[in-house]
C-alpha cells in the first residue's frame, strides 16, 4: 500500500521568496482582502500582442493574458477554461493587459456574470462565467487538489530514485517540498526521514523536492544526508501543479495515487505518522 504525502514549511511562495501577505503582483486575479473578494479562480501571465498567434489579432500592444493555471472547483474550472488559453476580451473591452482584466474583475461582486472572449487552438470563443469568492488563504487554493490525482513530478532525482509517482501506486509516498533557505523545512526533514526508514519496509515512499539549482541542493544533501529519495523541481513545474504556495506544505496521497491530505507548516513526526498510518 502506498500514500504520497507533499510538505511546505516556510511562509513564502512559490514565485519568489516573498512573504504570504499576498500574492506576487499580476501574478493572479486577486483583490483587497478587505472584503469577499470577486475572483475567476486562474493565475495568468502577460501575452503581449507580438507574442499573440496570428489568429488573435489584437487591438492593443499590450496584448491579451495567457492561463497558466486553472483552480479545481472555481469558476474558471466549471466553465472549462485550461491551462494555455488566452483571454482576449472581457465584457466586449478588448484586454490591454492583465491591467484590464484586474480592474474589472476588481469592479465586480461574488455571483456576477462576466463575459469573455477566449482564444484556443487558433480559434475563439465566447464564455460567460459566474465570479466565485476568493480564499482568503491562499493555503486553501493548494486544498483544492484533496479528491484529485496527484500531478505527475516534472524533473529528476539527484539522490536515489522513487520512480515516477504512477509506478508507486499500491504504496504510500511522502513528498516534501522544501527549500534550503527554509528553517521550518530544515527541522521537519528529521522527522520525515525517520518516518521513512521506520516505514518504508511497510510501503511509505517518501519524496523530498526542491525547485533550487541543482549545486546548492547536491552540496546541501552532503552535509544532511536524507536517506529518502530527493528530487529537483526544474523550472517550478511541479510545484506550480501543486500550488505550493508556502514553504513547507503536505500532501498525502491514497494508494491509488489520489490527494487525500494538505497540510502546511512544519508537523511533528508524530503527525506524520498518523497521517501515514491512515493510508497504509
Amino acid at each position: 500500500m502506498a500514500v504520497a504525502v507533499l510538505a511546505f514549511a516556510c511562509g513564502y511562495s512559490w514565485a519568489s521568496r516573498t512573504p504570504m501577505a499576498g500574492p506576487k503582483p499580476g501574478s493572479s486575479d486577486a483583490a483587497p482582502k478587505s472584503k469577499a473578494a470577486a475572483w475567476l479562480g486562474i493565475s495568468f501571465e502577460d501575452a503581449p500582442t507580438a507574442d499573440l498567434p496570428p489568429a488573435f489579432a489584437h487591438p492593443s500592444p499590450d496584448g491579451a493574458v495567457r492561463i497558466r493555471q486553472v483552480f479545481k472547483g472555481t469558476s474558471a474550472d466549471q466553465a472549462g477554461l485550461k491551462e494555455g488559453d488566452y483571454i482576449l476580451s472581457v465584457n466586449g473591452a478588448p484586454l490591454a493587459g492583465r491591467k484590464t482584466l484586474l480592474d474589472t474583475i476588481r469592479s465586480k461582486s461574488i455571483g456576477d456574470i462576466v463575459a469573455l472572449r477566449v482564444g484556443r487552438d487558433d480559434k475563439a470563443f465566447a464564455q460567460k462565467m459566474a465570479l466565485s469568492p476568493k480564499p482568503e488563504d491562499m493555503r486553501a487554493i493548494t486544498r483544492m487538489l484533496v479528491g484529485s490525482p496527484a500531478p505527475a513530478l516534472e524533473g529528476k532525482y539527484y539522490s536515489g530514485d522513487a520512480g515516477a509517482l504512477a509506478a508507486n501506486k499500491g504504496k504510500v509516498v511522502l513528498i516534501d517540498f522544501w527549500a534550503t533557505w527554509c528553517g521550518p523545512c530544515i527541522a521537519t526533514m528529521p522527522a520525515l526521514d525517520a518516518l521513512y526508514k521506520n516505514y518504508r519496509d511497510k510501503g511509505l515512499v517518501v519524496i523530498g523536492v526542491s525547485s533550487e539549482n541543482m549545486e546548492e541542493l547536491k552540496t546541501f544533501q552532503a552535509k544532511a544526508r536524507q536517506s529518502y529519495p530527493m528530487f529537483n523541481d526544474i523550472g517550478q513545474l511541479t510545484t506550480r501543479q501543486y500550488q505550493a504556495f508556502a514553504y513547507p506544505t503536505l500532501v498525502v496521497l491514497d494508494r491509488a495515487g489520489v490527494v487525500q491530505r494538505v497540510e502546511v507548516g512544519g508537523h511533528s513526526y508524530q503527525d506524520m505518522e498518523k497521517w501515514v498510518l491512515e493510508l497504509l
